[in-house]
């Protein structure tokens, strides 16, 4: 059995994670190494394959962006992670490269799944016109026409690649074999207590969609309904014929967003103002019980269409927020803004998904995220994310599964904000902007609204607004005696008495 921990060293690992998850280093490496390991000897061989393809000068990089193209789950997560700019470049480099891989399906094997699948194009009447445009972690993109074999490519087939399934399930369950690794060496690798076994589960329950065409049918169809007021954006429109492995869908001409080069700087902060708009403000800001959200928008599913709109792709991953979650993200931004550690403490145990808290570690990590704001930080969604991840990590505490999406796509669209802006737009510009446009559009109805309701986009009670407003001099007090610091405890309560 090949030792895989000679191909991914510590030190090669380190080199590519930023300082403060070098900790981190052996349980990645030793969850890599309980995966690949795990493996069929001849999926093994196939990534050993890979690997001596590579020179020997090749990085740790380009061998685990090599890995990653072996391995459908890795693929993903790869994806996921691609524009994370907490990981070092070079990495993200190799990664971005999982985003839109060239086909390496011939069109031949292409014509004969769709056949396999919808029958000869004889009585389909669905001609394959190549080349095909793409493969994706586990489904290949090729135009077609329902013409002729000569007819004009105006729509695409989505086909699930040869053996997927089965590929997809061996590495589903060795995410559980890494899940009871890491929970068996929690002491010995210096890491949480965090029950990994259950959030690797999680994981596995998402990932199980990616080959459910089905299901993405129903999430195109969802997201044509959300987005259909906003004539910025555009969702692929359904096409016949459809099946559980197969999508037909329109074709959408354009480029790839992170190669879209805007006619001037203004023009590159609207695009990425829009993709934080449809994104990440209109699921926060939804009237919708229920507000669904794409769980994977890393860049190879964003495009520049000709015609200017942004174009959302691949909705095999989406997950939903409930009202009781956007209520819980509105009042941890309410608890930053009045400074109030012991109310952000109570209300990050209140989006904990189930289990007990650690309430001394969830005081110390509210403690941290005050701390950042006196630095200087905005209280905003980049502050919120780095808050529920500190939370995780210290704290144990654990989100419901659409929640932990949710985080993870802030991750993915932070990266992808500041490259398409040049760096110069973040999320909490467009969000901001976003709200104050939510807050005023629901202004009017305040007024006859009973105090506690939060029937709003904001999720703001008139409640919560008068007891902001009448908290103000209470907070500057906590702000000016350290409500983050230790050993102000004494003095808040002098305080809190007072107010």
């Amino acid at each position: 059995m090949f030792d895989w921990r000679s191909l991914i060293t510590e030190p090669a690992l380190a080199s590519v994670l930023p300082g403060t998850y070098r900790q981190y280093v052996r349980p990645i490496q030793d969850g890599l190494c309980v995966f690949l390991g795990g493996l069929p000897p001849s999926r093994q061989g196939e990534v050993l394959a890979a690997q001596m393809a590579l020179p020997l000068s090749a990085t740790l990089s380009e061998r685990l962006g090599a890995i990653a193209r072996a391995c459908p789950v890795l693929h993903k997560l790869g994806q996921i992670v691609a524009r994370d700019q907490r990981i070092a470049a070079e990495l993200r480099d190799q990664l971005r490269l999982l985003e839109s891989l060239p086909p390496t399906c011939s069109i031949d094997e292409i014509q004969a799944l769709a056949e396999r699948e919808l029958g000869p194009a004889s009585s389909s009447h669905v001609y394959i016109v190549p080349p095909a445009i793409a493969e994706a972690s586990v489904a290949i993109v090729v135009p077609f026409s329902l013409a002729s074999a000569d007819g004009p490519a105006d729509s695409v087939l989505k086909i699930l690649k040869p053996g997927i399934e089965e590929r997809l399930e061996e590495e589903l369950a060795l995410l559980t074999a890494v899940g009871c690794h890491l929970d068996e060496r929690c002491d010995d690798l210096g890491i949480p207590h965090l029950d990994y076994a259950e959030v690797f589960q999680q994981i596995q329950e998402k990932l199980r969609y990616e080959v459910r065409l089905d299901l993405e049918q129903q999430h195109l169809a969802a997201a044509a309904d959300f987005y259909a007021s906003d004539d910025r954006i555009q969702i692929p429109a359904l096409r016949e014929p459809c099946t559980p492995r197969v999508t037909a869908m329109q074709r959408i001409h354009g480029e790839k967003i992170s190669a879209h080069s805007a006619a001037n700087p203004a023009a590159q902060r609207r695009l990425a103002d829009t993709v934080v708009q449809a994104l990440i403000a209109a699921p926060i800001f939804s009237s919708a019980p229920l507000a669904l959200f794409h769980s994977d928008p890393h860049a190879g599913n964003l495009m520049v269409t000709e015609t200017g709109r942004l174009a959302i792709l691949d909705w095999s991953l989406v997950g939903h927020l409930s009202e009781r979650e956007r209520v819980g993200i509105v009042q941890l931004l309410l608890a930053a803004a009045s400074w109030d550690v012991d109310r952000l403490a109570k209300q990050l145990g209140g989006l904990c998904d189930r289990g007990a808290n650690d309430a001394a570690a969830l005081q110390s990590v509210a403690s941290r995220g005050l701390a950042k704001l006196r630095a200087g930080q905005w209280p905003g969604l980049t502050w919120l994310t780095a808050l529920l991840d500190d939370a995780a990590l210290r704290a144990g505490l654990r989100f419901a599964p659409d929640l932990l999406l949710f985080r993870k796509s802030l991750h993915t669209l932070s990266g992808v904000v500041a490259e398409i802006s040049g760096g110069t737009r973040g999320l909490d510009d467009a969000v901001l902007r976003e709200f104050a446009r939510s807050f005023a559009l629901d202004w009017p109805r305040r007024f006859w609204r009973p105090p506690d309701s939060r029937d709003y986009r904001t999720r703001i009670s008139n409640r919560d607004v008068t007891e902001l407003l009448l908290s103000w001099p209470c907070s500057l007090a906590r702000y000016w005696l350290g409500a983050d610091r230790d050993g102000t405890e004494d003095r808040l309560a002098d305080v809190n008495s007072a107010a």
